[in-house]
């Protein structure tokens, strides 16, 4: 009867390890649960993508290439279709913005590299 006995409370031993194990894992998963809720909010996503946009190498400087690119493109397009009516300006100014935009994103590492000393021909 002792062997039985002996069973039986290993028996009863093992559940109450393994009902122990169960409520931790229980609590994790909610643990886990609740910290997953937590970062798929908007805010944080957001925060997160932006964090690795700002720590992304180069970006000051290309936003702002891009800004001054975008501002010549949109004073060119002033220039020429002024406030017209007229569709054939208004299209003629918008292929000057794009253009003038482009000329200038294009030109501005030359005139950085000229800034710095290099000149367009040693990088040929």
């Amino acid at each position: 009867m002792t062997t039985k006995s002996t069973s039986k409370d290993l028996l009863n031993e093992k559940i109450k390890q393994l009902e122990l194990q169960q409520a931790n894992q229980v609590t994790e998963i909610k643990s886990s649960y609740a910290d997953l809720l937590e970062s798929l909010q908007p805010a944080k996503i957001v925060g997160s993508a932006m964090k690795n946009v700002i720590a992304t190498p180069g970006l000051k400087s290309t936003f702002i290439d891009t800004i001054i690119s975008a501002g010549a493109g949109i004073l060119g397009k002033k220039i020429i279709a002024k406030k017209s009516g007229n569709i054939f300006r208004q299209i003629a100014g918008l292929a000057t913005q794009f253009l003038v935009t482009n000329m200038v994103r294009n030109k501005i590492p030359d005139l950085k590299n000229r800034k710095n000393g290099e000149s367009v021909m040693d990088e040929e």
